[in-house]
């Protein structure tokens, strides 16, 4: 009876763990996989970030006009994709996602505890940064987030130190982005000309 006992009383506890610790983990797990371009059959990392799809890489589709690689270096392509003007991130990304929305902005910072957290989560999220770091700078400073712009004078600046991503929102004077600091955990919002080149992060439609 107490060996049957002992049984009952161990699969109660073993069901209780897994409540209280497999179950969370399984609700929150960020789900992940890959998509493939069909235009030049790259492939790409997605991940889940509460109900949007991201591209956890950065997009490097080349366009005919409106994209470089930053300095013209192609050395730069792989790390860091290509940076675009804003006409033509409009239309880069693969058939089935876009440039996100400011609902999708606000969605993904609400998700990563707000603005001021989102920036440094994101980076930490980075699943291409993770596999390059130690690679590249065996200190984990890098990140392909920070993959700098071009300035609408053709010249490039910030690549490892900074990085801006478009968004779908045209204004007056330009149109929307999201901006990553290296060592800063906020999300920064900015309007920048049309015609600067920045990098395109697509979210499912």
């Amino acid at each position: 009876m107490k060996t049957s006992r002992n049984r009952f009383i161990h699969c109660v506890m073993m069901t209780l763990i897994s409540i209280l610790f497999v179950l969370p983990f399984t609700l929150n797990a960020q789900q992940e996989g890959t998509s493939k371009d069909s235009r030049d059959h790259r492939v790409y990392q997605w991940i889940k970030i509460g109900n949007k799809i991201w591209m956890a890489e950065n997009l490097k589709f080349s366009t005919q006009a409106g994209s470089w690689v930053y300095n013209n270096d192609s050395s730069n392509l792989e790390t860091f994709g290509r940076l675009y003007d804003w006409n033509t991130a409009s239309t880069a990304c693969p058939k089935g996602w876009n440039l996100p929305t400011a609902l999708d902005l606000a969605s993904l910072m609400n998700t990563l505890g707000g603005r001021d957290a989102a920036g440094g989560k994101l980076q930490q999220m980075d699943t291409t940064n993770q596999k390059i770091n130690k690679k590249i700078t065996n200190t984990g400073a890098l990140s392909t987030l920070l993959g700098g712009i071009r300035h609408s004078d053709g010249t490039f600046t910030g690549i490892g130190l900074w990085g801006g991503y478009w968004s779908g929102t045209s204004t007056n004077d330009g149109a929307t982005n999201y901006l990553f600091a290296h060592g800063d955990k906020s999300l920064g919002l900015s309007t920048n000309d049309k015609g600067s080149g920045f990098s395109v992060r697509c979210v499912k439609k």
